[in-house]
């Protein structure tokens, strides 16, 4: 079961909310673009972090969904794209 503490942080430098997940012990860091969180969540209308706690529950199941695909980035972690819809 992956379980996601209530932690998130902007990473300005790559424009991407980070927030990690829990999976048998292992500590799997996860972000998702501010592209994806406008095209998909807010829009411009509030801030990066707030569009991300407003969609939490979504993004969380969207991260499990690439996780469970094994779609990880070459440093282990998971990156939600616009292209991966809500």
């Amino acid at each position: 079961m992956i379980e996601y503490p209530n932690i998130e942080a902007w990473d300005g430098s790559r424009d991407v909310v980070m927030f990690p997940a829990n999976l048998d012990g292992k500590r799997i860091q996860c972000g998702i673009s501010w592209e994806a969180l406008t095209d998909n969540y807010c829009g411009n209308d509030v801030s990066a972090i707030d569009c991300f706690k407003a969609n939490r529950g979504v993004i969380e199941t969207k991260a499990t969904q690439l996780i469970e695909r094994q779609r990880f980035e070459p440093d282990g972690s998971v990156l939600i794209l616009s292209a991966d819809g809500p």
